[in-house]
């Protein structure tokens, strides 16, 4: 319902206009990046790093894309080893929850794990606070993964893998670790401890977001990722536009000769500072695809 809404609205809005055909056209996470001395057109996709391989399974079109690729991108190589080489990076050196959070916090936090499972903020007492909203955010997430039906950027690189495509990764596990977990302790606790006291909130925003990425609805998830004011400018800077930056200076010798399938976080693509205005002002053209 929600993507003929979504189309509805496009027609009404626009009549029968190229403009209409152009907005309905853009309605897609798959974009071509082609021109600009190119051998080979390479695509972008935007993914939800919770959302299970289920999704792209009957997207003929973003299959073709994928196969034919050359070059299996993603924002960091995944293997089997990646929680065991986090580790160190969620755990506080000299310093535990107990001793971080006060009385109330910790109870607060610890209630709120209960509610949610079998789990107890003692269980997680010597990780750091970021460690612990990361864990409740796949806990909540609408959709989550499994062992048999991996998360999408998973099941893009080891597809590339089990058949034989080099599988690149834009930054290093060092680099991730420290933007998701670079933040002083003080502050990674106000952002949990606020995480926490607007639960409901922020669950019905994430369900909102999954909608939103399912249909496709870009133009709704530039508006989420416009708004994250959980965040410093500084924070919202480190999260996405400094590694856009980065990226887009990184991919074009990359995908200068081979066709590259890009498959990173959906919020990277959409902004002023998003990975497809970022192409384009280098010269390329970057148009939408349909997935079907």
């Amino acid at each position: 319902m929600r993507i003929i809404k979504y189309l509805l609205i496009g027609f009404l809005g626009f009549s029968l206009s190229a403009n209409a055909q152009k907005k309905i056209a853009e309605n897609t996470l798959l974009w071509e990046i082609s021109g600009n001395g190119l051998a080979k057109p390479s695509y972008l996709f935007g993914t939800y790093h919770f959302a299970d391989k289920g999704f792209v399974d009957t997207m003929k079109v973003l299959n073709e894309k994928f196969i034919a690729a050359d070059i299996v991108v993603g924002e960091l190589i995944i293997t089997k080893e990646l929680a065991i080489k986090l580790m160190p990076y969620m755990i506080m050196k000299g310093n535990s929850l107990d001793k971080l959070l006060s009385a109330s916090e910790y109870k607060l936090i610890d209630d709120y794990l209960k509610s949610l499972g079998k789990y107890e903020l003692k269980m997680f007492n010597v990780f750091s606070p970021m460690a612990v909203q990361t864990m409740i955010i796949q806990m909540t997430s609408p959709v989550t993964f499994t062992d048999t039906n991996p998360a999408i950027d998973q099941y893009f690189q080891d597809y590339g893998k089990e058949n034989n495509k080099e599988v690149i990764g834009l930054e290093t596990l060092e680099e991730q670790a420290q933007i998701l977990f670079g933040s002083s302790l003080e502050r990674q606790k106000e952002v949990l401890v606020k995480y926490v006291k607007e639960a409901d909130k922020n669950k019905a925003e994430s369900k909102k977001l999954y909608e939103d990425y399912i249909t496709q609805n870009l133009k709704a998830i530039e508006k989420t990722f416009s708004k994250l004011d959980d965040f410093t400018p500084e924070e919202n800077n480190r999260l996405l536009k400094n590694r856009n930056i980065k990226w887009i200076e990184k991919l074009p010798n990359l995908m200068q000769n081979k066709s590259l399938f890009i498959a990173i976080g959906a919020g990277h693509l959409v902004g002023k500072n998003g990975l497809i205005k970022g192409f384009q002002a280098k010269g390329y053209a970057v148009k939408p695809v349909a997935t079907n």
